[in-house]
């Protein structure tokens, strides 16, 4: 029973840290899932595939290899040049991927409150900031709690919009496809838009998984994995072709789901905009942890300090570049640097692995 609850939890925080505004707003989904029609399901099992092998990766080499903290993952793979390269990119990804979380919880509170972009983009600055100073068990107990959570009631609410409106959808995506119906797109099609998201994710649980793999058992954390990975993409599928039976109506918006929730029932959306916010800040901590943690010790006051400086930064920067520019560009461009990432990653792998078979062999 203790393992089970671990598993959960764990998966929960892999949930929460990946769900973040992208996801529970349906910005990041109107984007990668919903213009692609049933062909979604082709990028659902990308994604899925590439988090499996990924988070596997990251969790071998903070178990197996000789590793103190989650950044030093791509020395392991990629060698002390690469390794410094891409280990620096992608403490600036998540960094700026956390601006994009400060952007959409203030696009949150201002379209279904009315709050001003800098109330609600203090309040999650306060909460992150706050949280990640206590460190990482502090964030994993937390979000890991949440996540599951989040996670059902998003899923609840999509399934019940898309059970009403499911009809509308072979006229939307005939829509989309005649170019009628402008949407935005992650990718040139359904493959290129999981890579993309795919490759982001990797960006983001690098630092993140590997320190997990320090930690915990490493069993325990793949069958985490695993869950957590399937799960995300069937909510995220089914949110997808929620938004495209409405996506007439919700493509313009900087809040889609907030749209699906006021439908259903006008003050569920008041309701569901709190959870947005939630599943914000679940993935909010986790990456100005990372950048956080790339340059001071966790614990100390220049961490502290660090982390005080970093979220203000990044309040400033998300008051002036609106929430999906911010979420399109930087998402899409460094998604496919993951995808390079990993495919790197997997190559290693192998080497690795079959030279530690071999050198079992010639041990007996």
């Amino acid at each position: 029973m203790e393992n089970f609850v671990k598993i959960i939890t764990l998966a929960g925080a892999f949930l929460a840290f990946l769900i973040g505004s992208g996801v529970a707003t349906g910005q990041e989904i109107m984007q990668y899932y919903s213009p692609y029609g049933f062909k979604v399901i082709g990028t659902a099992i990308t994604i899925a595939i590439i988090l499996i092998i990924a988070n596997y990766g990251f969790a071998y080499a903070g178990k197996k290899g000789d590793i103190t903290k989650g950044s030093e993952v791509f020395n392991f793979y990629c060698g002390p040049i690469a390794g410094r390269a891409f280990d620096l990119f992608t403490v600036f990804f998540c960094y700026m991927s956390y601006v994009v979380m400060v952007s959409g919880a203030a696009s949150t509170l201002q379209q279904q409150y009315g709050f001003p972009l800098i109330v609600g983009a203090i309040l999650i600055v306060v909460l992150a900031g706050t949280t990640v100073a206590f460190g990482l068990n502090s964030i994993v107990d937390i979000i890991g709690k949440i996540g599951p959570t989040l996670v059902t009631m998003i899923f609840i609410m999509s399934s019940v919009s898309l059970i009403m409106n499911a009809g509308r959808i072979p006229a939307n995506i005939a829509a989309i496809d005649s170019g009628s119906l402008a949407v935005t797109k992650a990718g040139a099609n359904w493959f290129l838009s999981g890579a993309s998201n795919g490759g982001f994710c990797i960006l983001w649980l690098a630092g993140f998984t590997t320190a997990l793999g320090i930690k915990e058992d490493f069993k325990t954390l793949m069958k985490a994995n695993i869950l957590s990975s399937i799960v995300l993409v069937v909510v995220n599928s089914i949110i997808g072709f929620a938004i495209l039976a409405k996506i007439d109506a919700v493509g313009s918006l900087q809040i889609p789901n907030l749209y699906l929730a006021s439908e259903l029932w006008a003050p569920l959306a008041y309701i569901f905009g709190i959870l947005i916010f939630a599943a914000i800040y679940t993935t909010a901590c986790p990456l100005l942890w990372t950048a956080s943690s790339r340059f001071a010790t966790e614990g100390t006051s220049k961490f502290r300090i660090l982390t005080a400086v970093l979220a203000v930064i990044g309040l400033l920067i998300a008051l002036y570049v609106p929430f999906n520019v911010l979420m399109n560009y930087i998402y899409v461009i460094n998604g496919y640097l993951g995808f390079i990432v990993l495919a790197i990653m997997i190559i290693r792998m192998i080497i690795i692995i079959s030279n530690d078979k071999k050198n079992k062999q010639i041990a007996r």
